[in-house]
């Protein structure tokens, strides 16, 4: 058995505080991919709010367009609409740096509550669910009165703390390949998602968890037959997992992982897959009806039903678009799904990928002391782990098309690998066997070396972007 400290979910922890405390405090505030708008909305959820008023104006996210649009937006607090604009000119600007003395600056601005101005912005559709953990704070601590900049801070600690106590139970949870769920919580991209203001932290350690509590319950031997209680929690989080983003809703499938047996029957299994995804789908559709009811009248609605009416009359147009964005963006999309920061225009180098990669399929192919699962998935269950990933990347670029359609290029914009954390357990995992053992821990150290060696590079890199 491992010593209490060699336990990979004590080092995980460990390391996934002390790298995303950096990331918390030495990113420039709202400098994260869409941080502002996301801080925003959490601002309309705590105020039970939606943000789909609407406004025509020539101004999106703070800067100038060429054109008139109708967008929507809510009113704020001069101070979040003033705090959140500051560093919006370093988005996808190089050259553009920032200083400790604009974030001194930042943490100055007053909330400024008694002075609303209407702030138009592309409102993030997604649930309440998704926000839910930091909309509370967001309350209270608007209530009484706390500089934007410092609510900022405060949230992004709560975003990095939920994503390390998520991921922390995953490992400590699952009896196969702790390691490797220990290397795919360290990507740098999913730190520095979960140490920013987002849905990304959440979404991913909700979806490693759900991956953990499947194989808990398919391969345990703790696990003789299913209770209630036990069910009624792996419910909770997958429909909480989907609920945060729905293009995830085909990974639900590795439920049937679990064997039929431990439900007491084959009928219950699937009355309580069709329950899961019931409710997924059915509280993802009202929440769509209803935003889109809201949003009705504004630019981008029109062009997403636009692409939508494109998309059932002329389905090769999409489907040419996704194999070229995928052969065009690979690179960029691989880079950016071990580390990406800033606005996504932050990767770490190529070689850095290829050796986190590395280790992350040294996990996955050795079974390390105390790892030795008791799994042992055979060729139709690691088919159907292909399949549903496949799956999972076709819906993802429907809706990616959905919302921004097809550019000039030829590529369906927004394609970006951190999309694909969630899911990437169902690659690796293709990989597991009964044929390698670490005998020593020789491996173990030299895995942990190129994981500490990346995310130092990460750390450079931030820091050269922003301050250098």
């Amino acid at each position: 058995m491992y010593k209490e400290g060699l336990k990979p979910q004590n080092i995980f922890a460990f390391i996934c505080l002390l790298f995303g405390l950096f990331f918390v405090f030495f990113a420039p505030p709202f400098t994260g991919a869409d941080e502002c708008c996301h801080f925003w909305k959490i601002y309309l959820v705590s105020e039970g709010k939606a943000g789909n008023q609407k406004l025509t104006s020539d101004t999106v996210n703070g800067i100038r367009r060429d054109k008139v649009y109708v967008q929507t937006g809510a009113y704020m607090p001069a101070g979040m609409y003033k705090a959140g604009y500051k560093n919006i000119r370093t988005r996808w600007r190089d050259f553009e740096k920032t200083n400790l003395e604009e974030t001194k600056e930042i943490l100055s601005y007053p909330l400024e509550k008694e002075h609303l101005v209407f702030n138009s912005f592309p409102v993030p559709s997604y649930t309440v669910f998704s926000y839910l953990p930091q909309a509370v704070l967001m309350k209270i601590m608007t209530a009484a009165n706390i500089n934007p900049g410092w609510i900022m801070y405060v949230l992004r600690l709560v975003s990095l703390i939920t994503y390390t106590a998520l991921v922390y139970a995953a490992i400590r949870i699952t009896p196969v390949k702790k390691w490797m769920f220990f290397a795919l919580g360290l990507l740098p991209t999913a730190l520095y998602q979960s140490a920013g203001i987002n849905t990304d932290g959440l979404t991913i350690g909700l979806g490693f968890l759900f991956f953990a509590l499947t194989l808990y319950l398919a391969f345990s031997n703790e696990v003789k037959t299913i209770s209630t209680k036990q069910l009624l929690l792996y419910c909770a989080v997958g429909l909480y997992f989907i609920l945060c983003k729905f293009a995830y809703a085909p990974l639900l499938l590795i439920y049937f992982l679990i064997p039929f047996e431990k439900f007491g029957s084959r009928k219950r299994q699937i009355l309580t897959f069709l329950y899961i995804a019931m409710c997924a789908f059915a509280l993802t559709l009202i929440l769509f009806v209803l935003n889109s009811i809201a949003c009705a009248g504004t630019d981008e609605t029109y062009m997403r039903n636009a692409a939508i009416g494109l998309l059932l009359y002329k389905p090769v147009i999409f489907v040419k678009a996704m194999v070229f964005t995928i052969l065009v963006k690979f690179k960029t999309a691989f880079e950016g799904f071990v580390g990406s920061f800033g606005w996504g225009e932050v990767r770490v180098p190529f070689y850095c990928a290829v050796l986190y990669c590395v280790s992350v399929l040294n996990f996955s192919l050795f079974n390390f002391e105390g790892d030795r699962c008791c799994a042992e998935f055979n060729l139709k269950q690691k088919t159907g782990f292909i399949a549903v990933f496949l799956a999972f990347t076709l819906l993802l670029f429907l809706v990616l098309y959905a919302a921004f359609q097809i550019s000039d290029g030829g590529i369906i914009p927004g394609f970006f690998g951190r999309y694909f954390i969630p899911a990437s357990p169902l690659i690796f995992l293709i990989f597991d066997n009964k044929k390698f053992f670490a005998k020593n821990n020789l491996l173990l150290y030299f895995n942990l070396f190129l994981i500490n060696f990346v995310l130092f590079v990460s750390v450079v890199k931030v820091v050269y972007r922003f301050y250098v």
